[in-house]
């Protein structure tokens, strides 16, 4: 395409909230840490699964059988996750997944160290377990 000789419309969409597939017989919780397989679908984020690749919190539930839905994503904001012990000292550093709802503030122990968010601070999770609340604006692919 030539350079611009009027206005083009590029359809612009807002990219806070994106819509995503979620694949067969999966299980998405809201609220939970997701990323996107090797296949192109969404699944719970965990340290466990290989090849993953961090893209939000689920603002839905979305449960699959046999058929495919999609799900609608934040990629922007702040959240807070459980962790094991908070630490008020880890303020600014990384957030790594552990599973879909919980982080931890170093990649010790983890067998896929998926970099999620950066630490803002220290707070209560709305279960009263101790957390951190994880800024994701700069690890959302």
């Amino acid at each position: 395409m030539p350079a611009l000789t009027k206005p083009f419309e590029t359809y612009e969409k807002p990219g806070i909230v994106v819509s995503y597939n979620v694949g067969t017989n999966t299980t998405i919780f809201k609220g939970a840490l997701i990323g996107v397989n090797a296949s192109g679908n969404i699944v719970p984020m965990s340290h466990a699964s290989a090849n993953l690749k961090f893209v939000g919190v689920a603002n839905e539930s979305v449960v699959t059988t046999t058929e495919t839905k999609r799900i609608t994503v934040t990629k922007s904001g702040t959240f807070v996750f459980a962790t094991a012990s908070a630490n008020v000292n880890k303020t600014g550093g990384d957030a790594w997944a552990k599973f879909d709802g919980e982080v931890q503030d170093v990649a010790t122990g983890l067998t896929n160290a998926y970099i999620i968010g950066t630490i803002v601070g220290t707070e209560s999770t709305s279960d009263n377990l101790g957390g951190y609340r994880i800024r994701i604006d700069n690890h959302t692919k």
